[in-house]
C-alpha cells in the first residue's frame, strides 16, 4: 500500500525516468550487439511502461480509466478528420510550394501498404497510451496546456535521442535539433486535438499515425529526396499552424 501511494504521488517522474532509461538501454544493446531488431522495443515501451506504472500506482481502476474511460473521449467526425488530415495537408502544401522552385513533385513516394501501415499503427499504439494516456493529463494538472506540451515535447523528443544516435526509429539525415522542434510542435497540435475531444487517446493515435504515414508516403524526408529544404518548409508551415492554434484557442487550455 505504501509503495503504491509513493508511485501514485510520483507517477509522472517515475514514468519519464523509466521511458528515458529504457530507451537508452535498448539503444545501447542494439548498438553493442549490432542487432537493429532489438530497437523495435523502443517505440513499444511508452505504452507498456505506462500500463505498468498505472497498475502499480493506481491499480486496475486506473488501467480501466486509461483503456475505456478516456480512450474515445468526445472524439467526433470533425476532430477525427483534423487528426487524420492536418499533417498530410500541411505537408502537401509545402511540397506543392517547393515544387515550383525545383523541389520534388507532389505525389506518393510509394503505394506499398504492407508492412508499413501495420508498423505505423503499432508505433502509435506503443507510444500514445503513455504520452497522452498517462503523461499529458498529469502535466496539465500542474501546467497550462501549452507549457505541458512543451515539457512533454522535450521528453518525447529526447526519448528518441538514443535511437537517433544508433540510427533507429528516427528519420535519417535530419539534424536532431530540427527533429526535436518537429516533436515539440507536433505535441502542441496533438494536445490541441486531445483537449478538444475530451482527452481522447484515440485522437492522439490517429494524429500520430497520420504524421508517420505522411513521412512514409510523401517525398518529404531527406533520406528519400536527398535534401533538407523540403522538410524545412514543412516544419516552417507546422510552426505557423501551431502559432495560429495557440493564438486562437489560448495557451491555457488549447481548447474552447
Amino acid at each position: 500500500m505504501k509503495n503504491s501511494k509513493l508511485i501514485a504521488r510520483n507517477a509522472l517522474l517515475i514514468y519519464f525516468a523509466a521511458c528515458l532509461s529504457f530507451s537508452a538501454v535498448i539503444a545501447y544493446l542494439s548498438f553493442s550487439t549490432g542487432d537493429n531488431n532489438i530497437s523495435i522495443l523502443i517505440p513499444l515501451s511508452p505504452s507498456l511502461l505506462a500500463i505498468l506504472v498505472t497498475f502499480l500506482g493506481f491499480g486496475r481502476r486506473g488501467q480501466s480509466e486509461m483503456f475505456s474511460g478516456r480512450f474515445v473521449g468526445r472524439l467526433n467526425l470533425r476532430w477525427s478528420l483534423v487528426a487524420l488530415l492536418l499533417v498530410p495537408v500541411v505537408a502537401a502544401v509545402g511540397l506543392l510550394a517547393h515544387s515550383f522552385f525545383g523541389g520534388p513533385a507532389l505525389g506518393l513516394r510509394t503505394t506499398q501498404l504492407l508492412p508499413q501501415v501495420i508498423v505505423i499503427v503499432l508505433i502509435s499504439l506503443g507510444e500514445e497510451f503513455g504520452w497522452r494516456g498517462l503523461a499529458l493529463p498529469r502535466l496539465q494538472e500542474r501546467f497550462s496546456a501549452l507549457n505541458a506540451s512543451l515539457i512533454l515535447g522535450l521528453v518525447w523528443g529526447f526519448w528518441h535521442f538514443p535511437g537517433y544516435l544508433v540510427g533507429a526509429g528516427v528519420p535519417l539525415a535530419i539534424p536532431f535539433a530540427m527533429f526535436l522542434l518537429w516533436i515539440i510542435l507536433a505535441t502542441i497540435l496533438i494536445t490541441w486535438v486531445y483537449n478538444n475531444t475530451g482527452g481522447s487517446i484515440l485522437s492522439a493515435i490517429l494524429m500520430h499515425s497520420a504524421a508517420n504515414a505522411t513521412f512514409n508516403y510523401l517525398p518529404l524526408l531527406p533520406e528519400f529526396v536527398g535534401q533538407l529544404t523540403t522538410f524545412a518548409i514543412f516544419l516552417g508551415l507546422i510552426f505557423v499552424v501551431s502559432v495560429v492554434v495557440v493564438a486562437l484557442y489560448g495557451a491555457k487550455r488549447l481548447a474552447r
